[in-house]
């Protein structure tokens, strides 16, 4: 345990004595002995850089950026920094953001695809990538061709006279955009353009590496254009761009093949027969993005849980008498505020952990270019789970922070809290990687799909196990609220229970939905577009609820977890469950799970407020187990000793112009002249 550090003495010391459990201990069993050394040096790392010192004044764009590179550059250099679990990079989005994304695209994501979908002759990009003398970025989005990557306009035209790819942009609408890096750091990108070959067949999107700087100058080459999207709500530190190309030539060696063989000549072979395979193991290598996003929406949602929890238990209010004031954490309205996110910050931080991992062991399957069938179904799962657990996590931390950050009252409102920046880094969550109502439907498509399939008769293919009980929808359907007490209403299984109801409910309510517009007469477009609100969309989330309890309940299971521990993650994970059932109780009662008398919407009410009033004296040890050091915290509300009016008061008095009249004071009155 010496490798935690102990936590500041203070006003929060009461909460943590009536703890059950020891909250050293259970933050060892959750993320394991080598991820918090990694913290461990990583904290030791920054707070020992003079580049991660805070600027004494406000800083341009450019400035933010360079000092950006500067961190990130910063932290490669030091030899400590270096790990193969380009996940645990996502702890510096406690510190910034900015440069987790930096370094997640230049040092993850660029060289996962050239791994994953390139081959021996794309490594010297590879390399110069690891060793920074290059620099990548991805460019697939288009300005008016987000999500519809099928209906993207670059082109990349063969002429087998000079064995080259010419890329084109026919029109600023078809520019590559929201590019991070591109701006003004990366030399090389991953371009996502449509593959013509001389006989003008279209073989759709296929990426290419492509350099779009000379490393030398960091100037363009002609036929390139490379603009900025300019300043952003938050994440100012990654420099977004877009692209253009002018009948830009690209070797033909510079098309990333690793399962298509492309002849000098222009012809065209998918090595894979299967042309399915080869598609569902595509999906999975673009999820990666989604996959770490939902682990991103965790830090995010703790970081603001932390900050908002250790505010609540020192900031008293009112009480029984005049002479008495009372922690603010006591009132139910502020427990049932509070501590459902912390268990929702639980519940994304298990099953992200896990879904990363699950995607990790993929790539290196498919980095080793065998793609089987329980590899390819493996891709799709992937892709359809990460479709919606990626809009679900990133929501569930909207709806969190802004929570945390009115729970704070008006010194929630400062800037120096640190809330109103948190919610602007996270609210990108929504909207890149896919917007998040779009993104969605991706989901609803590969599920009605697998149960279309299984009412012909074939089993539902879940390697992942997400789906693999609709094999036994039938049964799930008749099933019946027959609990008569709050504690068994509130056991882990028996929430799951429930959740998987809601989702063969909403499995068979979507389809037969899609069913009708079909004999309608509608057209699959229609039929997309119409069945969404109310039925695709909700089937989307309940199938990530239930993917991230069911996730919940296994990691619970773990033997490493001591009683105490598995009691209070236990709670946690009732918790989480109860509230997302609670939401939709109306649809437990119309569809008969609830049968009329059966208490189902009470025993859930009382159950949530009994649980937010037993988490109340675990919530400062459980938030300790999440938390960061107080000086990436940097929240004068959120520090580990809780003596936040001291912190507040330093935070004011650290402004030089605090005490200072304004230079144009003369023109605050009406002069007399």
């Amino acid at each position: 345990m010496d490798t935690i550090r102990d936590m500041a003495n203070g006003p929060l010391d009461k909460f943590r004595n009536r703890s059950s459990f020891d909250w050293k201990s259970l933050k060892m069993h959750l993320e394991g002995e080598e991820c918090i050394e990694f913290q461990k040096t990583l904290w030791s790392i920054v707070e020992s850089l003079s580049e991660f010192n805070e600027p004494p004044t406000v800083m341009t764009l450019d400035e933010i950026r360079r000092t950006c590179n500067a961190k990130a550059h910063a932290l490669m250099d030091n030899e400590a920094f270096f790990i193969e679990r380009h996940d645990w990079i996502n702890y510096l989005l406690y510190l910034d953001p900015s440069i987790a994304a930096k370094i997640a695209i230049t040092s993850g994501i660029v060289p996962s695809i050239l791994l994953s979908m390139g081959n021996e002759k794309h490594f010297k990009y590879l390399n110069g990538m690891i060793d920074r003398t290059l620099s990548g970025c991805l460019a697939l989005t288009e300005i008016a061709h987000g999500s519809n990557i099928k209906g993207m306009r670059t082109r990349a035209t063969y002429n087998p006279q000079t064995q080259s790819f010419f890329l084109h942009t026919p029109d600023f609408e078809a520019a590559k955009c929201w590019v991070g890096g591109m701006a003004k750091t990366a030399t090389h990108a991953v371009v996502y353009a449509q593959l013509i070959t001389p006989d003008n067949v279209n073989h759709g999107p296929h990426p290419f590496i492509v350099k779009i700087r000379e490393p030398d100058t960091m100037l363009t080459p002609k036929g390139v254009i490379v603009g900025d999207m300019g300043e952003k709500l938050a994440l100012n530190g990654v420099d977004n761009g877009f692209i253009m190309f002018d009948h830009y030539p690209v070797p033909s060696s510079n098309l990333l093949n690793k399962n298509i063989q492309f002849t000098t000549e222009g012809k065209y072979y998918v090595k894979v027969k299967d042309r399915s395979k080869h598609f569902g193991a595509s999906l999975g290598a673009l999820s990666m993005g989604r996959v770490f996003i939902t682990s991103t929406c965790s830090m995010y949602t703790s970081l603001a849980v932390i900050i908002a929890i250790r505010y609540s238990a020192s900031r008293k209010q009112f009480g029984p008498n005049t002479y008495e004031e009372c922690p603010v954490f006591k009132y139910q309205t502020q427990q049932g505020r509070l501590i459902p996110h912390l268990a929702a910050a639980y519940a994304m931080k298990i099953f992200s952990t896990n879904f990363i991992k699950v995607y990790r062991e993929f790539s290196i399957t498919s980095m080793s270019g065998k793609i089987h069938d329980e590899n390819s179904e493996t891709g799709l799962e992937i892709h359809a789970l990460s479709c919606a657990t990626k809009p679900l996590c990133a929501w569930i931390g909207i709806n969190a922070i802004q929570d945390c950050r009115e729970s704070c009252g008006e010194h929630g409102y400062l800037k120096v809290s640190r809330l109103r920046t948190i919610r602007e880094e996270h609210d990108a969550n929504c909207t890149y990687e896919g917007e998040n109502n779009v993104l969605i439907q991706q989901s609803s498509n590969w599920i009605l799909n697998q149960f279309s399939g299984l009412l012909g008769g074939k089993e539902i293919k879940s390697p992942l196990e997400s789906a693999k009980f609709l094999n036994d929808y039938e049964r799930i359907s008749k099933l019946r609220f027959n609990h008569h007490t709050v504690e068994d209403t509130l056991r882990p299984d028996n929430l799951l229970v429930c959740m998987k109801w809601i989702v063969c409910y909403y499995t068979k309510k979507t389809f037969k939905v899609v069913s009708d517009l079909k004999q309608s007469g509608k057209s699959d477009f229609e039929i997309r577009n119409e069945s969404q609100l109310f039925y695709a969309r909700t089937l989307t989330l309940v199938y990530g609820e239930h993917a991230l309890v069911q996730q919940f309940i296994k990691n619970n299971n773990d033997p490493v977890f001591t009683d105490n521990e598995k009691l209070v993650m236990n709670k946690l994970c009732s918790l989480y469950a109860a509230c997302n059932i609670e939401k939709r109780l109306g649809d437990f009662y119309a569809g008969g799970f609830a049968p009329p008398g059966c208490k189902m919407d009470d025993l859930i009410r009382r159950g949530i407020i009994q649980l937010c009033k037993e988490l109340t004296n675990e919530a400062i040890s459980l938030v300790d187990v999440l938390a960061p050091p107080d000086f990436i915290i940097n929240s004068p509300l959120g520090m580990s000793d809780g003596n936040v009016f001291k912190h507040i008061k330093d935070a004011i008095f650290r402004n030089p112009q605090c005490l200072e009249r304004p230079f144009w004071w003369r023109e605050i009155l009406k002069s007399k002249v």
